[in-house]
């Protein structure tokens, strides 16, 4: 590493501060007790990020992960295209960021559909980007420049002249609800949506949603009639959908109608600056206590020993670890419950922490140097890596000094 004690200036959330770069970013070894770990190594991947090898032989499980310093590494959702439909490798993810960006490593998020392939079952937001609305479930978030777990929700306002209707679904159509869909989301809307749906064709001088501004959407548009084109749109034009008569408040509106659409995502009511955002489930640790969501959340099947991906962060929030943990390999490693991931986040020094997709879609990529090969530094169950939905992708941002 270079002596410099230059701040790299990256164009990413967080750009780390020349006060915040200056220390060197060592790490206190990592101690974690015998019950947990039989043995544990580590080794340096960029400044203020390393990377521990955590193997319990009695279990057994073997476990990797990414430990940083938040004040210089930032955080980012990845999708492998401008759309909420799509599926890429994570190592793939990797690949795609250029040597200079600073990428240091990338891991599996969210839960994702088969069909269509790839669309996360959570909240997606990438750099600003809304490409899919919240799901109901918790999520991993940058909000207000801090890396949180949280519960986001889409709010908004449709208004024709003095009436008007609150919107409730944003890129996530569903059939009990108002709602758009823009043309991220670039999923057809299913028969039953669009039995009441319109297009809606943007006016001029609306505001351009641009990169690293929180998620939001508003701005004016004329109302034009469903056409069997437009299940999908493109461009800046909206497609509202609002539910049968008699289930909700709706807005009556006719082709040739102005309307003014504002969208944005609100944690606890009101309005979250969320630059970044992947789901997850179930939030595993809460206040330093594994939750009781560990034994409920889904099936036995789910909640018993599977390969694993989650994060955690400490309570100031100036640590993260994004661990996977190999599993279904029998005689290496057999996976955890969602319980052993709370105490594994525990061991490490988190407070809160979330699980992520698991099974085969468990898997952490890493890039030492600009020169070197990414790496897949687990073994996924698959034998091959499976493509997923999303990612989260990790940046170093400073140099040690």
């Amino acid at each position: 590493m270079t002596s410099s004690g230059l701040c790299t200036s990256l164009v990413l959330l967080g750009v780390c501060a020349a006060s915040a770069c200056a220390p060197r970013h060592t790490f206190a070894p990592l101690r974690v007790d015998p019950a947990v770990a039989d043995s544990v190594s580590t080794s340096a991947i960029a400044p203020g990020a390393r990377l521990h090898r955590l193997v319990n032989a009695r279990a057994p499980w073997r476990a990797y992960v990414l430990e940083v310093d938040l004040t210089c590494t930032t955080v980012h959702a990845m999708k492998g295209g401008a759309t909420a439909v799509g599926r890429t490798t994570t190592s793939g993810l990797l690949a795609s960021l250029p040597a200079n960006s600073g990428a240091i490593a990338t891991i599996n998020a969210d839960f994702f559909a088969f069909t269509p392939p790839g669309v996360p079952t959570n909240l997606h937001v990438e750099r600003g980007v809304l490409l899919a609305g919240p799901g109901g479930k918790p999520l991993l978030t940058v909000r207000d420049g801090r890396l949180q777990l949280d519960s986001i929700a889409a709010s908004g306002q449709l208004t024709r002249g003095t009436d008007s209707v609150p919107i409730g679904a944003w890129n996530r159509p569903v059939a009990t609800r108002v709602g758009i869909a823009d043309a991220q989301w670039s999923v057809a809307l299913d028969t039953l949506v669009r039995k009441r749906a319109w297009r809606l064709d943007p006016l001029p001088g609306n505001p351009r949603r641009v990169g690293e501004s929180p998620a939001r959407l508003s701005g004016r548009y004329v109302v034009r009639a469903w056409r069997d084109a437009d299940t999908l749109v493109s461009g800046d034009t909206l497609l509202l959908h609002q539910p049968l008569r008699g289930r909700a408040k709706t807005l009556p509106v006719q082709p040739g109608d102005t309307v003014r659409v504002a969208m944005e995502l609100t944690w606890h009511g009101q309005p979250a600056a969320i630059t970044e955002a992947v789901g997850g489930r179930p939030i595993v640790l809460a206040d330093s206590t594994i939750t009781a969501d560990v034994d409920t959340e889904g099936n036995a099947g789910f909640r018993n020993l599977n390969p694993r991906s989650a994060v955690g962060i400490d309570r100031a929030g100036r640590r993260a670890w994004f661990a996977v943990i190999d599993g279904r390999q029998p005689g290496y490693s057999m996976g955890m419950t969602l319980r052993q991931v709370g105490t594994l986040m525990q061991a490490l020094g988190a407070t809160r922490a979330l699980n992520l997709d698991g099974g085969g879609s468990s898997a952490l990529a890493v890039r030492e140097s600009a020169a070197a090969a990414d790496r897949v530094v687990n073994r996924p169950s698959d034998k091959v890596e499976r493509p997923v939905g999303n990612a989260l992708a990790v940046f170093s941002s400073c140099r040690d000094r």
